[in-house]
């Protein structure tokens, strides 16, 4: 059931088993999971039922270091979070990326990707990704394609989600399963402590609302930057999560940008390679990734890349592709008269999409756009990258988040090796030249360096309360009771999209708080 706190109030002597905190990705998979395992769940939202202009103010931050786009137009405070704006590309972290490597202080995770392997399919259940092709190699035979190979490059895929709102692939749960109570504009905004445990939450709308939620176990589920800023605010008895002092400390993000320029020799070929696969419903990407020998010769981080093709018809292919994606999922009430003209006004070029998608079961890129290289880059596990507080409050009496971006020179020399690494594989179908700013370490080309609303970092991972905010069960150091889901735990960054690896990491603490914790009687319980 959906309630409003600005409507009416939740009973004061109610005790849920689970409070989530967020209602986003992460948020609405844990609940879901737990749903499906029988439990009762208490979900809060701050934001309403749609995104909200009112409800975005107290993600407004400021922002010191490097520009950063994402921490205003990336954050949703809104049921479904994010997810009512991402694409949904999905992509698991590699196994080195849970590594040790020689050349990357702090890399590592406490545990082998092994371990999320079981996760990462259940989250691909969750994601409404049943049916996609896993293999690479078999993506490529379905579209008649040879898997190419270049020296020093691992090519794969990226795969994208049919459905990106998650408030519509689990509608059915979020409206109306009977074991679930979702609260919208519950603000998160202190947590009521007794002992190593917090018994509630107290939360307030933007109207002046104010409540106290409780429940024996906690999950927040805020996102990276507004976990950080949540659980950073100032306390009389301290902060007792922050022994190890790295609370906000380490933020990551990927490093996005255009690091050469690219002209197809064999544009047939060119296009064949590079060009978006659309294959029984599914939209799989075309990358690049840099072996990881060579990673392991040149000590880089992990990296990889694509090819973005920019064109004068961007805007019309893009709501034209809008237009059509509203009729394949059925949803007509949408689609309004100004679309119906547009595409009619653009019938020659919506003919060339539509053939070259249901002939070719490939996306158009017309002949004449210009097309870049454009690199991911991970950032340092101890990225000198940070989230604090600002001395302004927001409406809800909370200090406001300041993020200080950085891109460091080993990122940058990352870049430089990726993008030779890539001019000299790809010679024979295509003639690169990179960016000479990038090439010279030019303080221009950082100034042409974003974010990709990838947002990670700031409560570490690690079973030590002295190396770590959270343990590997993401449970709160300095609680009992409280755990933490959220971009912001994991210890390294990747190249790869954040999402489908908090999605496992949920998922394996649906498991985890399903089996030792939600079974076991409380202290309350026990008298």
């Amino acid at each position: 059931m959906t309630r409003d706190l600005e409507i009416e109030r939740p009973d004061q002597d109610s005790v849920a088993e689970i409070c989530i905190v967020g209602s986003g990705a992460a948020g609405i998979v844990l609940a879901v999971d737990l749903l499906q395992q029988g439990r009762r769940v208490l979900l809060l939202e701050g934001g309403g039922a749609e995104v909200e202009e009112r409800s975005q103010d107290p993600y407004r931050s400021v922002v010191s270091g490097l520009p950063h786009r994402g921490i205003h137009t990336g954050r949703f405070r809104a049921k479904g979070g994010t997810t009512n704006r991402w694409g949904g590309q999905i992509l698991e972290f590699e196994q080195r990326d849970f590594e040790k490597r020689a050349a990357v202080p702090a890399s590592g995770w406490p545990f082998p990707k092994s371990e999320l392997t079981p996760f990462y399919q259940r989250a691909l259940e969750l994601e409404g990704m049943l049916g996609v092709t896993l293999d690479d190699a078999s993506v490529w035979r379905e579209i008649g394609v040879a898997p190419p190979e270049f020296d020093g490059l691992e090519p794969y895929f990226s795969r994208w989600t049919p459905e990106p709102a998650f408030t519509r692939v689990h509608r059915r749960a979020l409206e109306t399963d009977p074991n679930l109570d979702l609260w919208l504009h519950a603000n998160a905004v202190e947590p009521m402590i007794t002992g190593d445990r917090i018994t509630g939450l107290r939360c307030c709308t933007l109207t002046g609302v104010e409540t106290v939620f409780r429940a024996r176990t906690f999950v927040f589920c805020l996102g990276a930057i507004e976990s950080s800023r949540f659980f950073l605010q100032p306390r009389a008895d301290g902060l007792p999560w922050n022994r190890s002092g790295l609370l906000g400390k380490h933020y990551q993000d990927h490093i996005d940008a255009n690091g050469g320029e690219v002209t197809p020799l064999d544009p047939g070929r060119f296009h064949q390679l590079f060009d978006n696969v659309f294959s029984h419903g599914f939209k799989y990407h075309p990358k690049l990734r840099l072996a990881p020998h060579i990673q392991e010769d040149r000590g880089t981080l992990n990296v990889a890349g694509t090819m973005y093709f920019i064109s004068d018809a961007d805007e019309e292919l893009a709501r034209l592709k809008t237009t059509a994606k509203r009729i394949l999922r059925g949803r007509m009430r949408e689609i309004t008269a100004g679309d119906v003209f547009h595409a009619i006004a653009n019938l020659p070029l919506l003919l060339r999409q539509v053939a070259r998608y249901s002939i070719q079961h490939r996306a158009y890129n017309p002949p004449k756009a210009t097309i870049k290289l454009r690199v991911h880059c991970e950032q340092q596990p101890d990225s000198p990258s940070s989230i604090r507080l600002s001395d302004e409050r927001d409406g809800l009496g909370l200090l406001r988040a300041k993020l200080d971006w950085q891109i460091t020179q080993h990122e940058l020399a990352t870049m430089r090796e990726y993008v030779l690494q890539v001019k000299e594989a790809l010679a024979r179908i295509a003639t690169i030249v990179p960016d000479l700013d990038l090439m010279s370490g030019s303080p221009s080309f950082l100034a042409r360096c974003d974010d990709s609303n990838h947002h990670m970092g700031g409560m570490r991972m690690d079973d030590d309360p002295l190396c770590g905010v959270v343990d590997t069960n993401l449970r709160l150091h300095g609680t009992d009771n409280t755990y933490v889901c959220s971009g912001a735990v994991l210890p390294t960054s990747s190249f790869s999209n954040p999402t489908h690896t908090v999605l496992a990491l949920a998922i394996r603490l649906a498991a985890h708080l399903n089996q030792h914790v939600l079974s076991a009687p409380s202290a309350a319980d026990l008298g």
